[in-house]
């Protein structure tokens, strides 16, 4: 999907949302539309005005948290792979149902995936007695029979010892008893550890102080009122962007008078995350 085509999701998403909230009828347009004088200089995304008041509207810029869309393509991997792994699994006759977390950015070669899921089968296949409610890394055992599994820094002395300084990456998983055979992937990529990092990065990737200046001319322009948009992806954290709001300096946002959360995987999915 393409920049303006998600920018446009986003756009009529938010728009369906606020007009069942607030009872109006508002629609958009791109701003360059509405002030031909504004193609190809500095602009804003869309102007949304009432469909029986066109003079009254609306400034609205879209900017895309992209580090959670990359981590949501790793998230997509990782299930289309433990649906792989489940069947391949079942025809093996492994019995079991297994959870695997955080697991990483695994980066395959044209060709690589068969041999991730073979390997991935052998050493379920060699743990399922072992796997309990506790969860267990079985990254070491992938890497010796996959030798394109990630890397990652040894993170005390005992894998100093045995890896030096990388060791092979973490891959947790658990099992129960189950008739059948299951692989499922957790319900949020985003470690817990990394989980407010990774809100920063893709918090500052959006540049808010660039959104503020683009609505700024909106304001100058007439809009009654300026919306920043932030289009994310369902395992984002409300709290967290919350507080990177609270934390900037309010002459970085002195033209923005709100903004929202726009989650892209669903229907409705819109926060207000400033003024609180």
């Amino acid at each position: 999907m393409d920049k303006e085509n998600n920018e446009e999701i986003c756009a009529q998403r938010f728009l369906n949302w606020y007009n069942e909230q607030h009872k109006r009828n508002y629609i958009y347009q791109r701003a360059a539309t509405y002030f031909l004088s504004l193609k190809g200089k500095l602009n804003w995304d869309f102007v949304a005005c009432e469909r029986d008041n066109q003079e009254e509207w609306i400034g609205i810029e879209v900017k895309e948290l992209s580090t959670t869309r990359e981590v949501h393509i790793r998230f997509e991997f990782w299930e289309d792979l433990c649906l792989e792994l489940t069947q391949a699994s079942t025809v093996k006759g492994i019995r079991g149902k297994f959870k695997i977390i955080h697991p990483p950015v695994v980066n395959l070669m044209p060709g690589e995936r068969p041999k991730l899921l073979k390997a991935l089968v052998e050493v379920l296949n060699n743990k399922t007695s072992a796997l309990k409610a506790d969860f267990m890394d079985i990254g070491p055992d992938i890497a010796d029979k996959f030798t394109s599994w990630p890397r990652e820094k040894s993170r005390n002395r005992d894998e100093y010892r045995k890896w030096r300084e990388l060791r092979p990456a973490e891959l947790l998983i658990n099992g129960s008893p189950y008739s059948g055979c299951q692989v499922i992937s957790s319900s949020s990529p985003i470690v817990a550890r990394d989980g407010a990092e990774i809100h920063e990065k893709t918090f500052n990737e959006a540049d808010i102080k660039h959104a503020n200046k683009q609505l700024r001319l909106a304001k100058e322009k007439g809009a009654r009122k300026t919306i920043l948009l932030l289009c994310c992806e369902p395992f984002i954290s409300e709290d967290l962007i919350k507080d990177q709001v609270r934390n900037l300096d309010r002459r970085l946002i002195s033209d923005i008078d709100c903004i929202y959360l726009v989650d892209m995987g669903s229907e409705g999915g819109v926060v207000k995350v400033y003024p609180d």
